[in-house]
């Protein structure tokens, strides 16, 4: 009786386990494709690609990288970070409710029912930091009072890290 019980316990466990690492492989599987967030998503130059060339910022400049994210919501947590090296400089915009405008196109402008803390919010949790995570909820940034679909956009910069021999 005794070994049987332990064994659906031990049963148990694993089914937890293994449920627990496929939320995980999937959460990741479709925010992350070969390392880098899907272009879509989150936009970066960690892998060194002209992502947001046609930007009014001036374009690419090495030591710099633009963050872009455009998430419909409510999402799970959504993380907003740098390449290695990088850490979050600014932030630009940070909406949650129906911004509208475009990432690429630096035309982003706040909606009429978005959360007013957002940008608060964001440059609060972020600024100085390599990553932030949020969960992209009315709980997290307060009631957004839309009709219709919900998104979470943020705007930012990245600064690559000084090294103590420069």
């Amino acid at each position: 009786m005794e070994t049987t019980h332990s064994l659906h316990r031990h049963g148990f466990i694993v089914l937890l386990l293994v449920i627990s690492v496929s939320y995980v492989s999937c959460f990741y599987s479709k925010n992350i494709i070969n390392g880098s967030y899907h272009v879509k998503e989150i936009k970066t130059h960690s892998d060194q690609k002209r992502v947001l060339s046609s930007s009014k910022s001036g374009g690419y400049q090495p030591n710099q990288q633009p963050i872009c994210i455009d998430k419909p919501a409510p999402s799970n947590i959504l993380p907003i970070f740098c390449g290695e090296g990088y850490f979050i400089s600014a932030i630009k915009f940070a909406d949650y409710g129906q911004p509208t405008g475009d990432c690429e196109k630096n035309t982003l402008k706040r909606g009429n029912c978005g959360a007013p803390a957002t940008l608060r919010l964001v440059k609060k949790n972020c600024l100085g930091k390599e990553e932030c995570w949020f969960p992209v909820t009315d709980e997290m940034f307060g009631p957004t009072h839309c009709k219709g679909p919900v998104k979470f956009v943020v705007s930012g910069t990245c600064k690559k890290k000084r090294n103590l021999k420069d």
